[in-house]
């Protein structure tokens, strides 16, 4: 089961990683900057809700749109 959630876990990851990808604007470019681009929960047992939450900035000088964010 664990190795199942690991992978999950990556799978979320990715996802989150490729949906913020800066998309190009007239007066300037976004850019989403990502702390920590995967989290480690180790061992959890099933049935048990874990939440991390990933912090985004935009260093860039346009306007970030997030948009269909999905998990694994």
């Amino acid at each position: 089961m664990r190795k199942r959630f690991c992978l999950m876990l990556l799978i979320v990851s990715l996802s989150v990683i490729g949906f913020l990808a800066p998309v190009q604007a007239e007066e300037g470019t976004p850019v989403a900057v990502i702390e920590n681009n995967s989290f480690d929960f180790g061992a959890v047992y099933e049935g048990t809700n874990v939440i991390h939450d990933f912090k985004i900035q935009n260093k860039g000088d346009a306007d970030l749109e997030i948009k269909n964010v999905k998990s694994g």
